[in-house]
């Protein structure tokens, strides 16, 4: 997944470290689980998305369904740091 924000490119970075799969081969429409990302490991990569970033994700938006992608997954975490820098300017 190629992008020119540097928040967004941070966030694909650390979802492919976590999965072991090259950032180049994470696509939007890739769904997590066939990045191995069980439902179970998806809360667990979650949690370790709020600790890097100092965010929290609701646990009952666009994550919560079974057929989570890459780029639900890397918009959302980027509307929420978004925000979240709006908040503190």
């Amino acid at each position: 997944m190629q992008t020119a924000d540097p928040a967004v490119a941070e966030i694909v970075a650390f979802i492919s470290s976590e999965v072991g799969v090259d950032a180049s081969l994470l696509t939007p429409e890739t769904p997590v689980s066939e990045l191995g990302i069980s439902s179970l490991d998806l809360i667990e990569t979650i949690f370790k998305l709020e600790g890097r970033f100092g965010i929290e994700i609701p646990n009952d938006g666009p994550l919560s369904g079974a057929d989570v992608t890459v780029g639900t997954l890397v918009d959302h975490v980027a509307e929420l740091l978004a925000a979240q820098k709006a908040k503190s300017a």
